[in-house]
C-alpha cells in the first residue's frame, strides 16, 4: 500500500509539477475566502495559525529555491559531503520521508523560516498560489542530469541531497503544512467570517 512517506521519494518531475498545481488549486480553494482574523487565529500560543503556514512555506520555499540554484551552478567549487557516494542518497531519502504528509514527529523551523509571529499581511495564501508557477516551470525545466546534481542543504552544510530530491521534499513539506493548516480550521474554536 503506497502511503505518502513512501510516495513523495519517488515522484517524477512531471507528478512533482502536478502536486505544485495540486496543492496550489486546494490551497486557494480551503483558504483562499478567510479574513485576516481567520488567517492569524491560533488554537494556543504553541500552534501556528493559518497564515504562519503558509508564511512559513513562503520563507522556506524561497531558501531552497537558491540553494538549488546553487546546486545546479557546475562551475560552483563541491563540498566534501557533496562528493561523497551515498551521504547525498541518504539524506535526500530520510529528508523527503520525515516531511511526507501525515508524519506525527513534529520539527523546529530552522531560523530562516520561522514564521512572522502574528499580523500577516492576508495577501499570504494568494503569494503562496501565485509562488507555485515558478516552481512548476522550474521543475518541469528540470534535465535528467540536472536533477542528479547533488546541493546542499540551505540549513545544514553537512546535509546533501539531489536536486530531484530537493523538488521532492518541498512537494512533501508544502502538504505536510497545508494539511496543518486544514486542522486549524477544524478546530471548535476557529472564528466564523465576520460579515
Amino acid at each position: 500500500m503506497e502511503t505518502p512517506a513512501t510516495r513523495y521519494p519517488t515522484l517524477s518531475p512531471a507528478q512533482i509539477a502536478d502536486e505544485f498545481s495540486s496543492v496550489a488549486r486546494d490551497t486557494a480553494s480551503a483558504f483562499g475566502r478567510l479574513d485576516t482574523m481567520q488567517l492569524n487565529w491560533q488554537p494556543d500560543a504553541g500552534s501556528w495559525s493559518v497564515a504562519q503556514c503558509f508564511d512559513h512555506l513562503l520563507k522556506i520555499n524561497a531558501e531552497m529555491a537558491e540553494a538549488i540554484d546553487r546546486g545546479l551552478d557546475r562551475k560552483a567549487p563541491r563540498t566534501i559531503w557533496q562528493q561523497l557516494p551515498l551521504w547525498p542518497r541518504f539524506f535526500g531519502w530520510m529528508l523527503v520521508t520525515s516531511q511526507a504528509p501525515g508524519g506525527k514527529q513534529k520539527y523546529k523551523a530552522p531560523a530562516p523560516a520561522v514564521p512572522a509571529s502574528s499580523n500577516i499581511a492576508p495577501d499570504v495564501v494568494e503569494r503562496f498560489v501565485s509562488s507555485q508557477d515558478t516552481g512548476i516551470a522550474k521543475v518541469r525545466a528540470l534535465s535528467d542530469a540536472d536533477g542528479r546534481q547533488i546541493m546542499v542543504s540551505p540549513f545544514a552544510a553537512q546535509i546533501t541531497y539531489s536536486v530531484l530530491d530537493a523538488y521532492r521534499l518541498i512537494a512533501g513539506h508544502q502538504r505536510r503544512h497545508f494539511e496543518q493548516a486544514q486542522r486549524v480550521m477544524a478546530h471548535p474554536e476557529f472564528p466564523k467570517r465576520s460579515e
